[in-house]
């Protein structure tokens, strides 16, 4: 990929996902991948102070300026995190069904497939820094303004649509196809659902001992 294409990559993973992280891996793997875990926590957190300082201004304390970088930083660092820690699971669930990705190329994959999900937490910011009416939470129910939900639905379509393009980047780093990335996904949460079942198990059968 050349260096004038730099920005090519973020039209055709939309619409390219399993070529463009290919052209991606096979040049430079870390192109951008810590920036895209940061983004998305970053702008969620932001979205979340704002809607906080809108829905309770009066209340708000005299040091929210100041903290709110710092809580926006925090939730760039805790993406950063995620992304490590996420790419270690996927590049053992993937290996355990043949996948061949290293975990730099897991990480790529996993960053890139998050532009339509950070584009969401961008819409998303817009329309509360534009002024529309954010979600007001009251003791047992939430109220949400009816001109608010077109956003919603926004942000998840990106949401899903996000979620197909990580398991066809992840597929392509494993070389295996998005299917078999799907059933990666799967391995984790079952494995911890398998290993709490047995614990219960195990506490219910010693417990009825006594």
């Amino acid at each position: 990929m050349a260096s004038g294409d730099s920005i090519t990559p973020f039209f055709t993973i939309w619409t390219e996902p399993r070529a463009t992280i290919r052209r991606i891996v096979d040049t430079n793997p870390t192109r951008y991948v810590i920036a895209l875990a940061a983004a998305g926590p970053a702008i969620s957190t932001l979205e979340s102070q704002w809607s906080k300082a809108i829905g309770n201004s009066a209340n708000l304390s005299p040091l929210w300026p100041l903290w709110v970088p710092i809580y926006v930083m925090l939730g760039a660092a805790l993406g950063i995190v995620s992304l490590y820690l996420g790419g270690a699971l996927w590049r053992w669930a993937g290996g355990i069904l043949g996948g061949v990705a290293s975990s730099v190329e897991v990480r790529a994959a996993i960053a890139w497939s998050s532009v339509p999900g950070i584009a969401g937490e961008i819409i998303l910011l817009f329309a509360i820094l534009s002024g529309s009416p954010v979600p007001q939470a009251t003791l047992g129910a939430m109220h949400v303004d009816p001109g608010f939900y077109k956003f919603i639905v926004v942000e998840g379509v990106l949401g899903v649509w996000g979620f197909v393009i990580l398991l066809k980047t992840i597929g392509e780093v494993h070389r295996f196809s998005a299917w078999r990335a799907l059933l990666a996904a799967l391995i984790p949460p079952l494995m911890a659902f398998a290993l709490t079942a047995l614990f219960l198990l195990l506490t219910w059968s010693l417990a009825g001992h006594h």
